[in-house]
């Protein structure tokens, strides 16, 4: 079972502007979506509030230091709670025999993906060639690179919807 962020990030670092995307790429969602289905997923309160309500099809996990949180929202799907990101990945790798062939994917927000950086095996990133305006940004990114020497670039795929207005790549990065 691996645990990978996943993200993606302008040239300056920004994931998000307040709780919106500063960016419409359907390309990069699609990714996303195919990419965790079905999978496990990890957020924090603040990346929940953006969303509305946890992913189907998905083993949502929210990271809140609330001990009282409740959703403000009704939803079928259920939420696995945990104070830290450690623990949950913890809990999911100690309990994998439950959650056969899955993955963990680290989802945001910035303090939530800068806690896993140490617990991760991988970081997706869909890096655009633009610079946005925004509050939220990546961890250990500046500057169009990702900043971390203990992961290397293993792969990257250029992006195949040539009618976005912004150039982009799929890049994924390895301990």
């Amino acid at each position: 079972m691996k645990a990978i962020s996943i993200a993606a990030v302008g040239k300056n670092g920004v994931i998000g502007n307040g709780l919106e995307l500063p960016w419409n790429i359907p390309e990069d969602m699609k990714f996303f979506r195919d990419s965790t289905r079905g999978q496990i997923v990890i957020m924090g309160r603040k990346t929940l509030d953006a969303l509305g309500a946890p992913l189907p099809k998905r083993e949502n996990a929210l990271i809140t230091r609330n001990k009282d949180w409740k959703p403000a929202f009704t939803s079928a799907e259920p939420i696995r709670i945990f104070s830290d990101v450690k623990t949950a990945i913890d809990y999911y790798r100690a309990h994998e025999k439950d959650f056969p062939g899955k993955n963990i994917f680290v989802i945001g927000g910035a303090q939530i993906y800068e806690a896993a950086m140490d617990f991760v095996d991988e970081v997706w990133l869909t890096e655009i060639d633009h610079s946005f305006d925004g509050d939220i940004h990546f961890p250990f990114y500046r500057d169009g690179q990702f900043l971390r020497p203990d992961f290397k670039r293993a792969e990257s795929l250029p992006q195949k919807d040539l009618s976005s207005p912004f150039l982009y790549k799929f890049n994924q990065f390895r301990r």
